[in-house]
């Protein structure tokens, strides 16, 4: 195997685990639809949405990866947002 080979081998590995973190969080989405709609919540928050990013930017070990992450983190969010709207209209 050469080098491409094992760095692709490991970018896949990160990306199997990708996929579990993501299925839990969309199950996450799906609990935090179901608080927001008991308590009557809008699905959108924009505070805390832009908290989230700011504080997660600062764990990264590599500023420069700073744009990335947060646009990344970004799609991430509207992604959640548009699974609990989901969950909501099956609700309603």
């Amino acid at each position: 195997m050469d080098e491409l080979d094992a760095v692709r081998e490991e970018i896949r590995k990160v990306d199997k685990d990708m996929v579990a973190l993501f299925e839990k969080r969309m199950a996450l989405s799906r609990e935090v639809a179901l608080c927001k709609m008991k308590s009557g919540m809008p699905v959108y928050d924009a505070a805390r949405e832009e908290k989230n990013i700011r504080e997660l930017s600062a764990l990264l070990e590599d500023a420069a990866d700073q744009p990335y992450f947060q646009r990344w983190y970004q799609l991430l969010m509207d992604i959640s947002k548009e699974r609990q709207r989901a969950e909501k209209g099956k609700r309603s």
